[in-house]
């Protein structure tokens, strides 16, 4: 017989009860045991009929489908179609058009602040089984580009949504969020406040870094009022130039990277108030030379932190400032990772619920990380997690009345799957 493929194997359709996906299994025993059902019944609103999905169907599948990888409403037929379904109480599907109009009601009916509930009692619940107690905290947009009928105009000249994300540079967790329209670039105390708010009993935020967009009077006297370290990229307008121009020559010192390494800038600082602010902090001042003139012509461009950190060196202020930049691996794992990149529905209440359930799935695989999987695992994004753990061949088996998952992994894996189960089911007896 003449060869009519590639390589020489046949394929053919199987109808056991096979699994391409069993880690979904371990993720399943996360979610109730971390409670996620109860407090879904809790702050959702229930159907109107008695014939209706419950929000559970709709979170839980939603969330089922982000996890193993799924970016579209669509791709949940995929969690349909998993044998895996029954296997981990997930129970009737909904359709990706059931899905849709779920999310435009929810966003109607009070679901946003639903979520935002949910999605607090989840990171209290993770923060309380952590072994660290202070925190440093970091806030940060993100621009989501959309074509959608209610999109506005971002900064960046593209229409979208302009979410913004607090999370805690530590572990990743985010604390607090809001999904915003790409315009709105209002509300960063109160941002700050349901950050500082969302931390249980026994943690505390001991530091926060945020970029010059928060630089104002009233985000630094809360910051003060909370009794926290602090450090803020500064607008230059025209107080903090002339602050800058009144430093001697000779107190600009070469700026080294924290390995020792010399870099093209210079630092230097100064003490600083703002016009209207009561609080007095030090101004660490970067400087560089460039191709064209700064404002003040002389050659240098210029980059400012205030903070309150007195006991570190302006250097270290820079070092530990520039940690700040953890978020936008935090931001890149809720985009990419999760599937928060792009967004389903023409209706921004819809969009800000599927951005809530992304949050909490993201908040809930760092909880894995965090409280199940072995300290080695903790750096790992979920595309790693997913090529290792979830993407495991597995069949059932139903011996009696008991269900067997059966799975094509090796003995040092097979002792990682039994670890992590043990340790979920020891988190639900807590």
């Amino acid at each position: 017989m003449i060869r009519q493929t590639v390589l020489p194997f046949k394929l053919k359709r199987t109808k056991k009860k096979i699994t391409a996906r069993s880690g979904l299994a371990l993720f399943a025993e996360l979610f109730t045991a971390m409670g996620v059902e109860r407090l879904i019944d809790r702050y959702l609103p229930r159907p109107r009929s008695g014939r209706g999905f419950g929000a559970v169907s709709y979170v839980k599948s939603l969330s089922m489908m982000l996890y193993g990888g799924g970016e579209a409403i669509d791709d949940v037929r995929e969690v349909r179609q998993e044998s895996l379904k029954d296997t981990i109480e997930l129970g009737t599907v909904p359709s990706s058009s059931a899905i849709g109009d779920w999310l435009r009601r929810m966003g109607q009916r009070g679901g946003i602040a639903g979520m935002q509930r949910v999605n607090t009692a989840i990171s209290k619940r993770v923060l309380s089984r952590d072994d660290r107690t202070g925190y440093t905290l970091i806030i940060d947009p993100t621009i989501i580009e959309a074509e959608k009928r209610d999109a506005q105009m971002t900064y960046v000249g593209v229409k979208g949504y302009r979410p913004v994300v607090a999370t805690l540079k530590e572990n990743g967790l985010v604390v607090a969020y809001e999904f915003k329209e790409g315009n709105d670039n209002g509300g960063k105390l109160s941002m700050l406040k349901k950050a500082f708010a969302a931390m249980p009993r026994g943690r505390r935020i001991e530091e926060v870094l945020l970029d010059a967009e928060y630089y104002s009077n009233e985000v630094i006297e809360y910051l003060e009022g909370a009794k926290v370290r602090w450090a803020i990229g500064v607008d230059k307008d025209a107080a903090v130039l002339q602050a800058i121009s009144l430093i001697p020559e000779g107190h600009w010192q070469p700026l080294r990277t924290a390995d020792g390494v010399l870099t093209d800038r210079e630092v230097a600082e100064t003490v600083h108030t703002t016009n209207k602010g009561r609080v007095a902090f030090r101004l660490i001042v970067l400087r560089w030379q460039g191709r064209q003139r700064d404002l003040f012509h002389d050659g240098y461009f210029y980059h400012c932190i205030a903070t309150t950190m007195i006991e570190e060196t302006a250097q270290q202020v820079v070092w530990h400032y520039n940690g700040r930049s953890q978020i936008e691996n935090h931001i890149k794992e809720i985009r990419s990772g999760f599937g928060m990149g792009w967004m389903p529905s023409g209706e921004f209440a819809a969009n800000a619920i599927h951005f809530a359930i992304g949050v909490m799935t993201y908040n809930l695989f760092i909880a894995q990380k965090l409280l199940i999987l072995p300290e080695g695992w903790r750096s790992k994004t979920i595309k790693s997690i997913r090529w290792l753990l979830v993407e495991v061949a597995g069949e059932f088996i139903v011996h009696g009345r008991q269900i067997i998952l059966q799975i094509a992994a090796s003995a040092e894996k097979y002792g990682l799957y039994c670890a992590m189960r043990r340790r979920t089911y020891e988190m639900l007896l807590q």
